[in-house]
């Protein structure tokens, strides 16, 4: 399958170690979301805070309670919660819960295969050992910012741009999907 990112896709495959033990993504053929993420709870996995400019994404509960932060407000969610909507700029985390088990599926609008490549870039990387400028590359390319602690939110998209777009290069860091031959950002 070939992304509207230009990137060939169809040998890639479908299910992907996360380098978090128990925790592993599917992208979801033949349906309206993009990625399954599950979890068997013998690790905590976490997703700090960040936003995306250019999409929107929504998240649903399979299986589980998953703790996600909205803005402001943290909340456990369940199944019982349906489709949650994120709308692009929100800042946005989740974590999982020590011991429990979860599914979690996600989508973006547009749907334009970029989250996949997102995914698949970020969880190529060595886990918790990656060097923060091989994971601001992944963030760059893959229209995700980090939250900075409050007073420092300006830096947040030149810190992105510097680390990911420029540093990481020079210091040999690659994509393993090159989204950046595939789109371009201002």
């Amino acid at each position: 399958m070939s992304s509207t990112t230009g990137i060939d896709l169809s040998n890639a495959p479908t299910t992907i170690e996360t380098g978090v033990k128990g925790v592993t993504v599917t992208f979801l053929r033949d349906s309206p979301w993009v990625a399954r993420v599950e979890g068997t709870g013998e690790t905590e996995f976490e997703a700090p805070l960040h936003y995306h400019e250019t999409h929107d994404e929504m998240f649903r509960i399979i299986k589980g309670r998953l703790e996600y932060t909205l803005g402001t407000e943290t909340k456990i969610y369940t199944p019982e919660d349906g489709e949650i909507s994120i709308p692009r700029g929100t800042l946005h985390g989740v974590k999982s819960l020590a011991g429990e088990a979860f599914i979690v599926e996600e989508k973006t609008t547009p749907m334009d295969g970029s989250k996949e490549v997102f995914f698949r870039n970020l969880f190529s990387l060595d886990g918790p050992n990656s060097s923060i400028v091989a994971v601001m590359q992944v963030y760059y390319w893959g229209d995700c910012y980090p939250v900075m602690p409050s007073g420092l939110r300006w830096l947040e998209k030149p810190f992105t741009a510097v680390l990911g777009n420029w540093l990481a290069p020079v210091l040999g860091h690659k994509l393993a999907y090159d989204s950046s031959k595939a789109k371009k950002r201002a």
